[in-house]
């Protein structure tokens, strides 16, 4: 008899196991295979609710078909995640991506999802990535929701490769001729120690030019309201916006060895498709990118650069150059607004070479 049970008994716990199986199973915790039948709305305190033809509000999901709705919490609400319930709600592009109480607080709708990551090309909420971690400011004390505004059209920058390749210059200059864009931070950090005992050492810098078009459906502005914008008298303008462009070189491990300090910037209609007339001039009231129009930042400018007076030479690097890094204007996509270059660099103008420009993505890191 013990011989039948055994077999028998090892079967049954076998299709035990089989029917258990997905209550134990250790699957990863991403949106992608837990959250699949998540629906996605906006929802505010103000007048219009949750209308289905609101542009902006707290951004709500639901996992019961919509019985039930919560808000968001995550470590970095970007226009990256925006731009995705935006697309997914049929409401265009983000204009806006914010954290706060706005339009409801946690205290009144809890959250139903913490820590939200999208790379902003994918096509639903739940096609995004979650946090490693359960982030450390979603705790008790905190009451924000995330926050979205969609707009029928943006612009969108990309970034130019031909202009970094033709204007590439080595050049060297005492620090008594850079007085103005040491004001702005633009020289490596041993710089400012050196100038102390040593006011006419020289730097090396890799000068080149860059230039952002706008080829999306609306006018690039400035985030900042013109009257918070700041008059750089080195400059004689307004500086529209605190980071514009980041320049780095790494090594070939991806190890970043210098940097163009960040810098501020204006922004302008520099050159035009034919048939449209430039509108935006670095003013005090009007600055931005129209539609087919480009901003170019010359090589010859302050702070168009990076100092590599340290750099070791006749050595292969990547030079990486990066439009609007920190998503502070909304755009149609973010995948065009990098470009990665060979940097072949000997510390002598005549053989110092950039080539090789491919547009990139603005890194998105899990």
């Amino acid at each position: 008899m013990a011989m039948i049970c055994a077999p028998f008994l090892a079967l049954l716990l076998m299709l035990l196991l089989l029917g258990l199986g997905q209550s134990f199973a250790a699957e990863p915790l991403t949106v992608d295979n837990n959250y699949r039948n998540m629906l996605v709305r906006l929802a505010s305190n103000r007048p219009g609710g949750a209308s289905p033809r609101l542009r902006e509000g707290r951004v709500e999901v639901s996992f019961d078909f919509g019985r039930t709705w919560g808000t968001i919490c995550s470590t970095t609400w970007s226009m990256r995640e925006a731009n995705v319930v935006c697309r997914q709600l049929g409401l265009g592009y983000a204009s806006k991506a914010s954290q706060g109480t706005e339009h409801g607080s946690r205290r009144k709708t809890p959250w139903a999802m913490v820590g939200t990551m999208c790379r902003g090309t994918e096509r639903r909420l739940a096609d995004c990535f979650r946090e490693r971690r359960y982030p450390a400011a979603c705790n008790a004390t905190n009451q924000n929701v995330t926050i979205v505004a969609c707009v029928d059209r943006a612009p969108d920058l990309e970034i130019g490769l031909v202009d970094i390749e033709r204007s590439a210059r080595l050049q060297s200059l005492p620090m008594t001729s850079l007085t103005c864009a040491m004001e702005e931070n633009c020289l490596s950090a041993d710089a400012y120690v050196i100038r102390r005992t040593n006011p006419r050492a020289e730097r090396k810098l890799l000068r080149f030019s860059v230039k952002a078009t706008n080829v999306g459906t609306a006018e690039l502005s400035p985030y900042a309201n013109y009257r918070d914008w700041t008059w750089h008298q080195c400059h004689n303008h307004y500086h529209s916006m605190n980071v514009f462009a980041t320049f780095d070189v790494y090594n070939q491990r991806y190890e970043k060895v210098a940097q163009g300090h960040k810098a501020s910037f204006c922004l302008m209609d520099s050159e035009c498709r034919s048939g449209i007339t430039p509108r935006h001039t670095c003013g005090n009231f009007s600055q931005g990118i129209s539609v087919g129009c480009s901003d170019v930042y010359s090589h010859v400018l302050d702070c168009q650069w990076v100092d590599v007076t340290n750099l070791p030479v006749n050595r292969s690097y990547i030079l990486r150059v990066a439009l609007n890094p920190e998503y502070m204007i909304g755009e149609m996509t973010y995948e065009n607004n990098g470009a990665e270059c060979v940097l072949d660099y000997t510390g002598v103008s005549r053989t110092t070479k950039i080539s090789n420009c491919k547009r990139s993505p603005l890194w998105f890191k899990l």
